[in-house]
């Protein structure tokens, strides 16, 4: 059986619409295979159960923004859903779902959000009642996603406020909040200067790639460049990931053993013992492991993948007894696992490795958005703090070690893609993006991360722009000027001191 979606836009049903960035998903968000097809005009979605399951695609919701958004979960049957009613479903049940979880209907600060997600929820309402006239259903329901796009992301911030005054009061921060992600590849003086300056630690990555370009060739210089330097300046160091299973930043030689899981846990055991042996005096933080189950280089078994990730953090423990260690998450939404066979969800496997005896200190998380690729397709606030929340309940603490969005709605030929990807096509955040959007969106996300009693600290993804992530993405420009993003994150850092010192 197959579950099908006719599609609205304008007040008119389109029947060539091609869907960006689709995958089904199914119950808790998680994203599941199946086929996805242009069909009678129809996007029909198969799975080969009967489970209800739903759609995820990039949707432009108006002036709001152009999110990756999530139908409400259906039913198989042979008459077509209403694609715009159950994108407004879907976010209004998860607007009730959050009223609930955060107690904001016993809470009378609360009441202008119930009010307005009544007034939504009406709306919808309305559009339930037209299904007999479709066209006219999605137009009411295309407005009762843009309220409630609104609604929630303002009412995820207003949690976040509430809990993060908490944490102030109880003086629950940490003392090293702000920090940002190294490009080890740069050695530029002003470079150096400019972050181990203005931040409370960094993140020093260990890439495979540039480590071991041969087998034989072992060359550190770069990250002992850099791990020299910051310890000079007293600045912590979270090094890491120390492998990485993407396949970006896997040596080419690796791939000779891509069937052979014997040779990949010994080879990856080996250089982890290097690295930690070498660094062990300038590390802070140990990051172990990332994108062990995306499945995106190697073919591993959820054993595997657990079995990998307990022999690499027993290795840093081993050398180093005291040294606190973190299991990355990657591609945290997961859209990986509707794609590649034998892949992980990401929570279910942060839940695994949290059961299964492994002695770790925490987890990392990245949330770079805005580049048209799996994981980086543009999400609201209110999403990102759902995400967040996931985390919750697993008994360890979170690390944001790379946070990044575009400062420009353009191609940027100096970033990694060489400006062969537009951020137009991956979403827009209220409006296209911007050098005081960015700044805009730093904070939010920041302090909605920081809410979380959870979240440690955050990380900005790239210090400069130059071999940046994202358009723009760098909180210097490639001259090492700072943009509006760099001198917001300076102002909320040195807010949270400023709280941290009146206790």
């Amino acid at each position: 059986m197959s579950v099908r979606f006719e599609v609205y836009r304008d007040g008119r049903r389109v029947s060539g619409f091609q869907p960006v960035a689709p995958h089904i998903v199914s119950a808790e968000s998680v994203p599941v295979p199946g086929d996805i097809v242009l069909q009678d005009g129809c996007i029909t979605i198969y799975r080969s159960d009967n489970t209800p399951i739903g759609l995820a695609l990039l949707w432009d919701a108006g002036p709001i923004g152009v999110y990756h958004l999530e139908t409400s979960r259906l039913q198989p049957r042979e008459r077509a859903y209403n694609l715009n009613v159950e994108l407004a479903r879907f976010r209004l049940m998860r607007i009730l779902q959050k009223l609930e979880d955060w107690n904001f209907f016993d809470f009378p600060r609360g009441d202008r959000f119930v009010a307005r997600f009544k007034e939504a929820q009406e709306m919808l309402g309305q559009a339930l009642m037209k299904l007999d006239q479709p066209a006219e259903a999605a137009r009411i329901a295309d407005e009762a996603l843009t309220m409630g796009i609104a609604l929630s992301e303002e009412l995820a911030m207003f949690h976040a406020e509430l809990l993060i005054n908490r944490r102030r009061l109880s003086n629950s921060f940490v003392k090293h909040i702000f920090g940002c992600r190294v490009d080890c590849t740069v050695q530029n003086q002003k470079y150096r200067e400019m972050l181990s300056g203005n931040f409370d630690y960094a993140v020093l990555p260990t890439p495979w790639k540039v480590l071991q370009p041969q087998e034989a060739n072992f060359d550190t210089s770069q990250v002992d460049s850099w791990a020299e330097s910051l310890t000079k300046k007293r600045v912590p160091i979270i090094a890491g990931p120390l492998v990485s299973f993407q396949a970006e930043d896997l040596p080419d030689w690796m791939f000779i053993w891509e069937n052979d899981f014997e040779t990949i846990r010994e080879l990856a055991y080996e250089h982890v013992a290097k690295l930690v042996q070498r660094y062990r005096k300038a590390v802070s933080l140990w990051n172990v492991c990332s994108g062990m189950s995306t499945n995106g280089a190697f073919t591993l078994s959820f054993e595997q993948m657990i079995e990998m990730t307990r022999l690499l953090v027993a290795q840093v423990k081993n050398i180093l007894p005291s040294a606190r260690t973190l299991v990355t998450i990657s591609q945290p939404f997961g859209e990986y696992h509707a794609r590649t066979p034998g892949s992980v969800s990401p929570v279910l496997y942060a839940e695994m490795v949290s059961q299964a005896g492994i002695n770790f200190d925490g987890f990392a998380l990245e949330l770079e958005m805005g580049l048209p690729q799996p994981g980086m397709f543009v999400r609201d606030l209110f999403q990102i703090s759902t995400l967040l929340d996931r985390y919750s309940g697993l008994g360890r603490p979170v690390f944001l070690t790379a946070i990044s969005a575009p400062g420009r709605s353009t191609p940027d030929p100096g970033d990694q893609s060489e400006g062969s990807l537009d951020p137009n096509h991956a979403g827009r955040w209220h409006r296209p993006w911007d050098p005081q959007l960015q700044a805009d969106w730093l904070e939010a996300v920041s302090h909605l991360a920081l809410s979380k009693p959870f979240v440690e600290s955050v990380a900005w993804g790239n210090l400069a722009d130059i071999n940046h992530t994202v358009p723009g993405g760098g909180l210097l420009n490639d001259m090492f000027q700072p943009k509006p993003v760099f001198d917001r994150l300076q102002q909320m850092r040195d807010k949270f001191q400023q709280w941290q010192t009146r206790k």
